[in-house]
C-alpha cells in the first residue's frame, strides 16, 4: 500500500462552539476531540472529520452550529439516531467525494459503527481502535504526538494509541488505621469497612494513598492532630496536606491534560 494516499478521518463531537467557525474549531471545546485533532494535524497530509449529516469535513471547513446525530445510542452519546436513509445518504456523499476509493488507504479513528459502514466502500480500511477509559484515549493521542516530534513513524504511534491500557493496582498489604477518635485498627481495607460499616472502596483508597483521610481514619498516625470537623459533621485534612499526600502517591490520576495539548498546539505552531 505504499503507494496509496493515506488519510485519516475522526469522528465530530456533541460538545460545540455556538458560533459560526471552522470545523476544527467547533469542536475543539471537547478534550477528547482537541487531543485526536492535535494529532491528525502533525499525522496525516490529508485527514477530515466525519459527520452523517455532513459526509468527511475538511477541518479548515466553516460550518454553523448543529444538533447532533448519533449512528448508535451509547452511554456517552445519547440524542438524535440517525436512520437507515440518513446512513445510505452520508454513503452516497462519500462515494461522489471519493470515487477513487481503491487508491486510498483509511486510517479510522472513530467509533466501530462508522467504520463498520466505511469499509463496505474503502477496500483498504482500518479500524483504530480506543481504549475504553475516555481520558486515557485522549491522553494517547497527547503522548502519539510526542513521538512523532520524536521521529516514530505513524505506523508505530497508532499501535500505542491502540495498545491496552492497564491500571496500575499493586497489592494491598495489612497495615494500621487512626481514627481521630483514638481507635487503631490493624488490617485490609475490607476488614475496616465491614467492623465499621463505612464504605469499602473509600477505605480501599485510604489504605492504597489516593485517599487522604476518609470518614476520620488516616494511615499515618502524625495526622490525626490535622483533622477536624466540617459544619456539616465530616472529616477533613487541610487542603494543603491534602494536596501534599495525593501528588506524592505513584499511582495518582494523571492530570493537566488541557494544559499539555496547549503546549504541544505551541510547539507545534
Amino acid at each position: 500500500m505504499s503507494h496509496m494516499k493515506r488519510v485519516g478521518v475522526i469522528l465530530c463531537s456533541k460538545s460545540k462552539q455556538d458560533y459560526t467557525c471552522s470545523v476544527r474549531e467547533m469542536y475543539d471545546c471537547s478534550i477528547s476531540f482537541k487531543a485526536r485533532r492535535i494529532f491528525m494535524d502533525l499525522a496525516y497530509d490529508e485527514w477530515y472529520v466525519n459527520t452523517t449529516s455532513k459526509g468527511f469535513m475538511n477541518p479548515s471547513m466553516t460550518i454553523e452550529p448543529y444538533d447532533s446525530w448519533y449512528i448508535q445510542e451509547a452511554r456517552m452519546m445519547k440524542g438524535n439516531i440517525v436512520t437507515e436513509e440518513m446512513i445510505d445518504e452520508w454513503i452516497d456523499k462519500l462515494k461522489h467525494q471519493f470515487p477513487n476509493r481503491d487508491e486510498i488507504q483509511l486510517d479510522c479513528h472513530l467509533s466501530l459503527p462508522y467504520y463498520n459502514r466505511l469499509k463496505e466502500i474503502f477496500p483498504h480500511c482500518r479500524y483504530i481502535k480506543p481504549n475504553q477509559n475516555f481520558t486515557v484515549t485522549a491522553w494517547r493521542y497527547h503522548d502519539a504526538t510526542e513521538m512523532l516530534l520524536q521521529g516514530k513513524s505513524l505506523d508505530e504511534c497508532i499501535d500505542f494509541i491502540e495498545s491496552p491500557w492497564v491500571k496500575p493496582r499493586p497489592k494491598e498489604t495489612d497495615k494500621w488505621f487512626y481514627h481521630v477518635s483514638g481507635d487503631k485498627y490493624f488490617g485490609k481495607a475490607w476488614d475496616l469497612s465491614k467492623k465499621y460499616s463505612i464504605d469499602n472502596g473509600s477505605c480501599y483508597g485510604l489504605s492504597m494513598g489516593t485517599n487522604p483521610i476518609t470518614y476520620g481514619w488516616v494511615i499515618d498516625e502524625s495526622l490525626v492532630k490535622h483533622i477536624y470537623t466540617t459544619k456539616m459533621g465530616q472529616y477533613r485534612l487541610p487542603k494543603e496536606i491534602s494536596r501534599r499526600l495525593r501528588d506524592g502517591n505513584p499511582y495518582k490520576k494523571r492530570d493537566g491534560l488541557r494544559e499539555a495539548l496547549e503546549a504541544l498546539e505551541i510547539i507545534l505552531l
